[in-house]
C-alpha cells in the first residue's frame, strides 16, 4: 500500500536581508490555506511551528555564514506580527495566541 503525501495545509515564506549595522533581518509569513486539513488544531499548530522553525533555523544560519553579528525576526503569523531576536537560543514565541 502506497500513502500519498499531501502538501502541508499552511504556507511559509521567508526573505531576509541586512540591515544597518550587520544586523541579519528576517521576515517571516505563516498562512494556513482555507478549510485546513482535518487534523486536531493542536497537531496542525504542532507542525507548522515545526515548519517555521526549520525556516527560521535556516535563514539564521545563513545570515551566521554571511557575517551577521545579530539576527532578528519579523513573523506575521496571520493578522499577528511578532518582532524577536534569534540568536543562540529558540526563542519562546507564543505565535498563535
Amino acid at each position: 500500500m502506497t500513502t500519498q503525501r499531501r502538501p502541508p495545509p499552511f504556507t511559509i515564506s521567508t526573505e531576509a536581508a541586512f540591515s544597518e549595522g550587520g544586523v541579519w533581518v528576517i521576515g517571516a509569513r505563516l498562512r494556513f490555506h482555507q478549510g485546513a486539513s482535518g487534523k486536531p488544531r493542536s497537531a496542525l499548530l504542532g507542525e507548522a511551528k515545526t515548519a517555521l522553525m526549520t525556516e527560521l533555523i535556516r535563514e539564521a544560519l545563513r545570515g551566521r555564514a554571511h557575517g551577521a553579528n545579530a539576527i532578528r525576526v519579523r513573523l506575521d503569523a496571520g493578522g499577528r506580527v511578532n518582532e524577536f531576536s534569534f540568536d543562540d537560543r529558540v526563542p519562546n514565541v507564543d505565535l498563535f495566541g
